[in-house]
């Protein structure tokens, strides 16, 4: 193929700048065509490797800000996650300290009652009794008070004297739950309070006979059942230790003894989980 517009020969004349004699180089036709191919190539690959390396800078700066935005974003979703546990928490406190001055928080649509009467048949109340309160939701203008918000969970035995029956779960059928512990002591032993407290329920069960609920600090409330006599009201406030009835066999009991239930948040415990040890004999 003829080469366009190259002349035969290119001639070169190299003159020195001292007085050394110059040199003439003579390139024919197709070396000069070779020379000015790989000059023309080596500019292409130049600027091919130039555009190459500006578009992997470009690259490697927009990676550089994703995986900072990246960071930002891993920062910020931790933090909201960290609000929201802080926002849980609160609710949990506003909850008991709303309950502690007897006003029962707004339990979500379809959420069952926290009462014993709806957690526990062996606690139903019949209809023309006044209804069981929610445990720990105190009525009238006497509320347990800023003092109980923070007080320590009962951990006294009411009675001295012998467990004759353990708190037990509901089975898989529902059956066999017992929300207490059923103490034996002689008639007419004295009931002391728990813990401090507030008295937020005192009268007659059909089931419990003569009952005493207190509220407690931190969402605890005990109840004491069966009693033969009260001696607190509901509103008053009471001690660690205080005397509040004598044991009886009032309610559906087949032999004097002590109910004793535990709750915690609106929920029945085992009192073994709070109070150590046995009841003294």
């Amino acid at each position: 193929m003829p080469f366009l517009h190259l002349p035969p020969r290119a001639r070169l004349i190299y003159i020195p700048g001292d007085d050394r004699p110059s040199h003439e180089f003579v390139l024919r036709r197709r070396l000069l065509a070779i020379v000015l191919g790989v000059a023309a190539l080596l500019a292409l690959l130049v600027v091919t490797f130039l555009s190459t390396y500006a578009v992997l800078v470009l690259r490697s700066s927009q990676v550089s800000r994703l995986q900072r935005e990246l960071r930002d974003a891993s920062d910020q979703l931790e933090r909201v996650r960290e609000l929201n546990r802080e926002l849980d928490q609160m609710r949990r406190m506003q909850d008991q300290v709303l309950t502690m001055l007897g006003v029962t928080p707004a339990a979500p649509t379809g959420a069952a009652s926290d009462s014993p009467a709806a957690t526990f048949p062996d606690a139903a109340r019949l209809p023309e009794e006044p209804a069981r309160r929610p445990a720990g939701s105190p009525t009238g203008a006497a509320g347990p008070g800023i003092g109980l918000i923070a007080a320590p969970p009962p951990d006294l035995w009411p009675v001295s004297g012998y467990v004759t029956r353990e708190f037990a779960a509901a089975d898989k059928q529902g059956k066999g739950a017992h929300a207490a512990l059923d103490i034996v002591a002689p008639l007419e032993t004295p009931l002391k309070a728990a813990g401090k407290g507030i008295v937020t329920a005192a009268g007659w069960d059909n089931f419990l006979g003569n009952y005493v609920e207190i509220t407690h600090g931190l969402g605890y409330v005990t109840v004491y059942g069966h009693c033969s006599r009260l001696s607190v009201k509901e509103g008053d406030r009471v001690d660690r230790a205080q005397q509040i009835g004598t044991l009886g066999g009032t309610g559906q009991a087949s032999a004097p003894h002590l109910h004793f239930e535990v709750w915690k948040d609106g929920a029945t415990i085992d009192p073994r989980l709070i109070i150590p040890g046995d009841p003294p004999r």
